[in-house]
């Protein structure tokens, strides 16, 4: 079985909204039709593909830094990354932050770091991001629905 990311098409967005969240990680996520209804020209939805199925999903935002002060300017960020409930327990998160590095160098070459916060609450969450290479910059982003927030970073060149 072959893990992919890759932008998904206009297409594709009902695909995305089949995806289940579960009850318990709704507040740190939220629903696929709300980050949906959050894209722009500066946040691009992507797919995290099993073969020829779709079992999570997330997106890659140019602008971050507009938002977040701690964020250096130019750097992407990444929001709403998440995996199918019904597919989770089979390495499929971790697998598929471990496919970000590499996957964004190529897709956002000109692009140097990526940016993301995670709940403190959220520990799978945070060791997912760990092992896959974000470092927590010890800052904390107090503005989450859900509570404080790890800031972490991960170098792209």
């Amino acid at each position: 079985m072959a893990l992919a990311l890759r932008r998904l098409g206009d297409d594709e967005f009902s695909l995305a909204t089949e995806l289940a969240v579960a009850p318990e990680q709704l507040e740190f996520t939220g629903t696929i039709a709300e980050a949906l209804d959050c894209l722009g020209d500066s946040r691009h939805p992507h797919g995290i593909w099993l073969d020829d199925s779709l079992v999570g999903f997330f997106i890659v935002d140019t602008d971050f830094a507009a938002e977040f002060e701690f964020c250096s300017e130019g750097a992407l960020g990444i929001r709403t990354f998440l995996i199918d409930s019904r597919r989770q327990g089979q390495g499929l998160g971790k697998a598929a932050a471990r496919a970000l590095l590499p996957f964004l160098q190529g897709a956002y070459s000109q692009r140097v770091s990526v940016w993301l916060t995670v709940n403190c609450r959220n520990r799978g969450a945070y060791h997912c991001y760990e092992t896959a290479g974000f470092t927590d910059t010890g800052a904390l982003y107090e503005g989450g629905a859900a509570g404080p927030q790890h800031v972490m970073r991960m170098a792209l060149r």
